[in-house]
């Protein structure tokens, strides 16, 4: 059975599995997922739904993990961010997500993304933003399968480059 759950100690091993499969991706920069080898992700993800030791600049953040549990293996992790800042209104939005590497193109992002729509309804969040580079038509095909609706396309300076920004919308 598919689903969503908060991160626990049961699926810690296949999370941390999913960071070293990206470590070793050479295409991609970046890795979606915490370093589990060097920080108590469990605890991170306590304190970003509790709003507690947030970073500078964040806002707090329920995570919520993909599993098989028949398999007992973890597919992929979605976060939704309880409020917007100024940053996230121009790229990141009210959630993110990613799927294990080597489980992409199952369906499993949009899956997660319908799943966890109830979630940020729960926390109040009543117009939901979610945004892709606009050369990822992936992440557009999951957004646009959930109802998500392309409000704009923003330019942005991430890391030095610019990235042109595609901002999806729903009413929840």
């Amino acid at each position: 059975m598919l689903r969503l759950i908060q991160p626990c100690k049961a699926y810690l091993a296949s999370y941390t599995e999913a960071y070293d499969e990206y470590r070793t991706f050479p295409r991609r920069s970046g890795n979606p997922f915490r370093n589990a080898h060097v920080q108590d992700v469990l605890a991170y993800f306590d304190n970003m739904r509790s709003a507690r030791n947030l970073p500078a600049g964040y806002v707090a953040s329920t995570t919520c993990w993909l599993v098989d549990d028949e398999t007992q293996r973890f597919l992929g992790q979605i976060d939704i961010r309880h409020e917007l800042t100024d940053r996230l209104l121009l790229y990141g939005g009210h959630i993110g997500y990613a799927v294990r590497l080597g489980e992409w193109n199952k369906g499993y992002g949009t899956l997660m993304l319908s799943l966890a729509l109830p979630y940020a309804k729960e926390l109040g969040i009543t117009r939901c933003l979610i945004t892709c580079d606009d050369d990822n038509p992936g992440s557009a095909r999951v957004m646009e399968k959930n109802g998500f609706v392309l409000g704009d396309k923003i330019s942005n300076t991430i890391d030095s480059q610019a990235i042109l920004t595609r901002r999806y919308w729903k009413n929840l």
